[in-house]
C-alpha cells in the first residue's frame, strides 16, 4: 500500500506543505527512503524512544526542508521563499512510491541517523528563511 499525501494549505515560512499518511508509516523509514532522492542530504534528526515525536531537516536541490509529526500524521514542509514547486513535486512523487515492506527498514534508519545533531544549524536555517 502506498503512501497517501495530501497538499496543505501554505505559509510566510512554509509556502509547500504536504501531508503523509498511511497505517505501516514508520517516519525514520521514510526519510530512509527519501534519501534515495540523488542529493538529498538529511542534515538533522530530532526524536525521542518513547514518544511519536520526530523532526529531521534535509536538503534537496539547495532548498531546506523539514519532515515532522506535529500531530499523528507525518508532515512534509518546504521552508522559506520562493516556494519551488517542481523540487516539492519530485519529493512528493518519491513519498508515493514508498511500498509497505519498507516500514520493517524502520530499526536501520534509527540507527543510521542517530548520531546526526539535533538541529541544523542555525546559518543554514536563517540563510533558508
Amino acid at each position: 500500500m502506498p503512501l497517501v499525501t495530501e497538499r496543505l494549505g501554505s505559509t510566510d515560512q512554509e509556502p509547500l506543505s504536504l501531508e503523509v499518511s498511511s497505517p505501516l508509516c514508520s517516519a525514520a523509514a521514510v526519510l530512509l527512503h527519501l534519501e534515495r532522492l540523488p542529493g538529498l542530504r538529511v542534515i538533522a534528526k530530532k526524536s525521542w524512544v518513547l514518544t511519536d515525536d520526530f523532526e529531521a531537516y534535509f536538503l534537496y536541490r539547495n532548498r531546506l526542508f523539514v519532515m515532522y509529526t506535529p500531530l499523528s500524521e507525518l508532515w512534509v514542509s518546504l521552508i522559506g521563499q520562493p516556494a519551488d514547486e517542481p523540487v516539492f513535486a519530485e519529493l512528493e512523487a518519491q513519498l508515493r512510491s514508498y511500498r509497505w515492506y519498507e516500514a520493517f527498514l524502520g530499526p536501520l534508519a534509527v540507527a543510521k541517523y542517530f548520531f546526526l545533531p539535533f538541529n541544523p544549524p542555525r546559518k543554514l536555517i536563517e540563510q533558508h528563511s
